[in-house]
């Protein structure tokens, strides 16, 4: 075993011998005192600064990761991926193949810097090409959730009807007033409550229906009613849809998409070139302002940010109608994300994280937009075909069968951490690192052992905790939205928390600078095995 972490040692030995130079151990500098000192005539020394460490360049993640391991800060994970590569791998004549590694995105970032770290590595082993690490889908999941509860909830709003906090102090939540960070199952509970009474308002005001008992006559044509189930599903299918277009759709990232593709476009072909991008004409331009007038007036096309300000400027808007589409918008995007890992859709779960893609980068968390968007240039590009459809499909965990029971699998490993916890809370003072790394490693035997046991004994335990029905909550917050005429156009209106709120939740994303984070982390990721 040792052979295999001779580099290791030379990196433990290397250091040692900087710390000795640097004088940065506090005991070894507290010892060197005592020896300087006479000890029958003490006398104060001045505290000694620790020579600061120079800056490492941030801009690549190479650089973070070598200045990391130079320092010492990931030699345990990097040992602890070498007994990884031993132990799990798969070896062939051929080579290494490689596994998924999973965990939450701090954990796959900094294992990955590793990985790129020793990329000039003498051999597969040493570089860790059998390792390919993923983040997992519940903490992302979560994530999205904080941003939600950034956007909509204020505690100001309590006295604007139909606000995501007025909502909840209606229906007593105060668990989920905490925030998803503290109560994140109190507040998702009540964001599914929310979501639903949304859309059954929204279907409400399509279908010019008073209440949720209201049957408005010819509602449903009687070929419907007396036709197939397959008639009867292709006609609620069609009904559903207009009422997303009309509410739901997220327009905004269509004009993302372009924007990005005419910013893609915008770049000179050579050194200051600005083709026109009207197909047929030739005429080559110094400026790219130039261009932009010659398109514009020769042409008439006119940038997407250009159409995007004409259109927020109008001066007919309803910001309440267009908070409550947002809000609806949103809150579908996370129960169709939640859904997709109930069902182990694996492709509709990536479709997905492309529009929460957007929403990392749009609200300021860079390193899930990081991982997601390398994570859609994994599946689409770098990877071998079979290794791309696995990171696409083995994303879950089904503990019991059936369909539309899996779980993430990063949330499994919660329930094994509880499970854990368990076990060395009982140890009380006698625990030890010793005595709880050995429970661990039993940790799926003992499991096993206890299913058993329970079912000799005849002891049933559900994995679904059972929750009181959601009608009467839901059907509260209808009548409350209905009343407050949420999704009614009055223009000039706005709710006093959340004064002139657009619906276009991407508003703060720049096409050319959006484009320029994405070329520049492309032209990064040429260098680093991905």
């Amino acid at each position: 075993m040792e052979s295999d972490f001779e580099m290791l040692k030379k990196w433990q030995d290397m250091e040692t011998e900087q710390d000795k130079d640097t004088n940065t151990d506090a005991e070894e500098v507290s010892l060197k005192r005592q020896r300087d000192t006479p000890s029958k005539t003490p006398r104060a020394t001045k505290k000694q600064r620790p020579r600061p460490t120079p800056t490492q360049p941030a801009s690549t993640s190479l650089a973070s990761a070598q200045h990391h391991l130079k320092h010492g800060r990931d030699l345990p994970l990097r040992c602890h991926y070498d007994k990884v590569c031993l132990k799990y791998v798969p070896k062939s004549p051929h080579g290494l193949s490689s596994i998924l590694v999973g965990g939450d995105r701090l954990t796959e970032g900094n294992s990955r810097n590793i990985q790129w770290a020793f990329a000039d590595g003498d051999t597969k082993e040493d570089r860790l090409e059998g390792l390919t690490f993923k983040f997992e889908d519940w903490h992302a999941i979560r994530n999205l959730f904080e941003i939600y509860h950034h956007i909509f909830y204020k505690e100001s709003a309590a006295k604007d009807h139909g606000t995501l906090v007025s909502n909840m102090n209606k229906l007593r939540c105060n668990n989920a007033k905490q925030g998803p960070h503290a109560a994140f199952n109190a507040y998702k509970e009540f964001v599914k409550k929310d979501t639903y009474a949304l859309f059954l308002t929204a279907t409400l005001q399509h279908f010019g229906m008073k209440d949720l008992a209201d049957t408005p006559e010819g509602f449903i044509p009687d070929s419907v009613l007396n036709g197939s189930p397959e008639m009867q599903r292709s006609w609620l299918h069609e009904a559903v849809a207009k009422i997303v277009d009309i509410f739901v759709t997220f327009d905004d990232i269509a004009d993302i998409a372009t924007g990005v593709e005419e910013a893609a476009k915008s770049q000179p072909t050579k050194a200051n070139e600005y083709p026109c991008r009207n197909p047929g004409c030739a005429i080559i331009y110094k400026y790219q302002k130039s261009r932009e007038n010659h398109e514009r007036d020769v042409h008439g096309l006119a940038s997407a940010s250009v159409a995007i300000t004409d259109r927020h400027n109008t001066q007919t808007v309803d910001h309440k109608k267009q908070h409550t589409e947002a809000r609806l918008s949103f809150g579908l995007l996370l129960m169709d994300m939640q859904d997709a890992v109930k069902e182990g859709d694996g492709e509709r779960l990536l479709r997905l994280y492309s529009v929460a893609f957007l929403l990392y980068k749009t609200y300021g968390h860079h390193q899930y937009a990081y991982s997601t968007f390398l994570l859609t240039v994994q599946v689409n590009a770098t990877l071998s075909p079979s290794l791309a459809h696995s990171i696409k499909w083995n994303r879950f965990w089904n503990g019991q069968g059936g369909q539309g029971r899996n779980i993430p699998l990063d949330l499994h490993l919660e329930h094994l951490n509880n499970f854990l916890k368990s076990f060395l809370k009982r140890s009380g003072p006698n625990i030890t690192e010793q005595a709880a790394n050995r429970v661990s490693k039993a940790l799926g035997v003992l499991k096993v052992m206890m299913e058993i046991t329970d079912r000799e004994l005849g002891v049933t335990k559900s994995g679904i905790h059972q929750s009181p029905s959601l009608t009467d909550d839901v059907a509260c917050l209808v009548h409350i939205l209905t009343e407050a005429k949420v999704f009614q156009n009055i223009p000039g209106r706005e709710f006093t928390a959340f004064p002139k709120f657009e619906r276009d939740l991407f508003a703060k994303t720049t096409h050319t600078k959006l484009w320029g984070w994405m070329k520049a982390k492309l032209k990064e990721w040429r260098s680093v095995p991905i």
